[in-house]
């Protein structure tokens, strides 16, 4: 069956890794081809990344979360019902991971101490301030070969590797610790108590031409379907079917 996935966090340091996770998408994407036309989806993406790193102690956070990831791994170590192959490959993965958190910088400092990036940054604020015949240094970045300019973007995002590696991890365990139940909401509404949670995952079959408002907290949640082919936000009236995974850190 085909179907959307959405999801909703529940707690706001999960609200800021899903955040970097677009972010890094974006950006990562938009490397593979930054010219003169479509420069500013890479370099909003960049800035709006250090914007938010810059305003949350993200790398204290990921270290916090593996650390605690670590202890339950470990508690699996010898059990006969777990691959231990796999599991010492996931530990070896996830110290790794933290000896290069816990050994690095602030994520992104190399980047905000680079000329180019800081006067692009700066002009980035203004409408319409981006141009690049505003910027001759910009201008002159542009104008060198896609190989050139390739090289200094890959430069740029070595300086995020470390964040990508650690929060894929993350988030990588965080989702599976959600197994997808299938549910029905009446009238196109539905609502749960529950443990605390960190992140809901939904599938809503593409049959259903609606999508999720999705309101709560960690203990307490509530889902509502909207019609998907209404110009305004109009409540769905009838029965839908999806599935649902709730995930706890």
């Amino acid at each position: 069956m085909d179907f959307k996935t959405y999801e909703h966090p529940l707690e706001e340091k999960i609200r800021v890794y899903l955040r970097i996770e677009a972010l890094l998408l974006q950006i990562h994407q938009a490397a593979a081809n930054v010219n003169a036309v479509n420069y500013p989806l890479f370099f909003g993406g960049l800035f709006n990344l250090l914007d938010l790193l810059d305003r949350t102690d993200t790398r204290a956070d990921l270290i916090k979360d593996l650390e605690r990831r670590e202890g339950r791994l470990l508690a699996y170590f010898n059990h006969p019902a777990v691959n231990q192959h796999r599991l010492q490959e996931v530990h070896q993965e996830l110290r790794q991971i933290l000896q290069a958190l816990c050994e690095g910088h602030k994520f992104g400092y190399v980047l905000r101490e680079n000329r180019l990036l800081a006067n692009v940054r700066q002009r980035m604020g203004l409408m319409g301030g981006q141009c690049h015949h505003e910027l001759p240094d910009l201008q002159f970045w542009l104008q060198q070969s896609d190989e050139q300019r390739t090289l200094e973007t890959t430069r740029w995002l070595e300086q995020l590797t470390v964040l990508q590696s650690a929060l894929n991890m993350e988030l990588n365990m965080l989702r599976e610790q959600g197994e997808f139940e299938q549910l029905v909401a009446e009238n196109g509404s539905f609502q749960a108590n529950s443990e605390k949670l960190a992140l809901l995952r939904l599938r809503v079959p593409n049959e259903f031409k609606v999508y999720p408002l999705i309101s709560g907290h960690r203990q307490r949640y509530s889902i509502r379907f909207m019609q998907a082919d209404s110009a305004e936000r109009t409540p769905y009236q009838g029965a839908v079917t999806f599935a649902l995974a709730r995930c706890s850190n």
